[in-house]
């Protein structure tokens, strides 16, 4: 994987391959794999301040997360700041697993943004992961499109 590194880019920013390579990813995880039949192109990704951030070469991601500014009714736990990020729509190749591609992203986010508060929903069996880099759960989990998701919540630094 030593030809792989972590990217990042607004949505102007992006080419078209690196399009094609998160587009591909996203649907091979969430549409094929998780069987997730809600729309995964919910108009976010477009947004100006809107992050992409992803593992692998010019043509390929292997690994994908976005950073969102929250909807202004964004959860978060009742005695913690209101978060300035959302992490959301994080997806590994199947491949790829278990090679620290995502805990990888999520470092590189938080050496870049760190500072700032952040909330998370994580689907309920990979939440370690996420605590491993100063998440904790927050409130009941919850099923979103068949899969039980937890929330997280990180404060600013």
């Amino acid at each position: 994987m030593s030809e792989h590194s972590v990217r990042h880019a607004r949505w102007t920013r992006l080419t078209t391959d690196e399009l094609y390579g998160i587009v591909v990813l996203r649907n091979r995880v969430f549409a094929l794999e998780q069987r997730v039949t809600a729309e995964d192109f919910d108009g976010r990704d477009r947004e100006p301040e809107t992050e992409h951030w992803w593992f692998g070469t010019d043509t390929d991601a292997v690994g994908y997360l976005r950073l969102i500014r929250p909807a202004a009714d964004e959860d978060h736990p009742a005695d913690a700041s209101p978060p300035a990020w959302v992490i959301g729509r994080v997806a590994t190749h199947p491949e790829h697993r278990g090679q620290g591609v995502a805990g990888r992203l999520v470092a590189a986010v938080l050496d870049r943004h760190g500072h700032d508060p952040f909330v998370l929903h994580a689907q309920e069996y990979v939440a370690a992961l996420y605590e491993r880099y100063g998440f904790v759960r927050f409130g009941e989990p919850y099923d979103e499109a068949g899969i039980r998701h937890v929330g997280m919540h990180r404060p600013g630094h």
